[in-house]
């Protein structure tokens, strides 16, 4: 089972951190703990930041291009995928993400669809169900339901994405990518919620904010 592998990868993968951070000498060599916890909050925080505010956005932020400096600060390597969306699609991804950051609703996961297919979404069959859910999986919280039954599978069967704007693409690697980092570390993040506050901020400044769109 996938899931479990996951689980299992992730556990090694900290005890043998812990280990080599047991063997350590705090100190000794003028190094300073990282917190990686932390770390992976400052990440998600950067890089809505990044989409958000920012002309251009790293599309590639995977372990191998992160560095552990000396004096604790996170290093962000590699810019060679770097891509930038049209302003009225950010506009319209802003809203998108602060729609996925409200509670779950047959009202919100509507205005979900509607905002996929104003961002230019296309799929096989245009179906609904799968509109809604596709965001979900890439930007919000692993939930028991998503699992169980191997539920996201079949409801990832139920459609294809045959057209996207390549930035959407890129954003939803970003939100992979700092999601598995998260679940390598048992940290179930929500890439909407870190990423809401700089979203209702881009809409305040685009002029853009619907009713509760730009209240953090």
């Amino acid at each position: 089972d996938r899931l479990l592998s996951l689980v299992r990868a992730a556990s090694e993968a900290r005890l043998r951190c812990r280990r080599r951070l047991s063997r350590a000498s705090p100190g000794s060599s003028g190094c300073h703990f990282v917190d990686l916890q932390s770390t992976l909050k400052l990440l998600l925080d950067v890089h809505g930041f990044q989409v958000f505010c920012c002309p251009i956005f790293n599309a590639d932020p995977h372990p191998g291009n992160l560095l552990a400096l000396p004096d604790g600060r996170i290093g962000l390597i590699d810019m060679g995928q770097c891509v930038a969306f049209e302003p009225a699609d950010k506009v319209v991804f802003a809203r998108l993400i602060v729609l996925l950051a409200a509670p779950q609703s047959p009202e919100v996961d509507a205005s979900i669809v509607d905002t996929m297919v104003s961002l230019g979404v296309k799929t096989e069959k245009s179906d609904a169900t799968f509109l809604a859910f596709l965001p979900r999986l890439v930007f919000c919280k692993i939930t028991r339901e998503m699992v169980k039954d191997q539920q996201w599978r079949a409801l990832m069967r139920r459609d294809k994405i045959i057209e996207q704007p390549v930035a959407l693409f890129m954003a939803m690697r970003v939100g992979n990518l700092l999601r598995w980092f998260g679940l390598q570390l048992f940290e179930n993040v929500s890439i909407a919620d870190f990423w809401k506050p700089w979203a209702q901020r881009h809409l305040r400044e685009a002029g853009s904010c619907g009713e509760g769109e730009g209240s953090v």
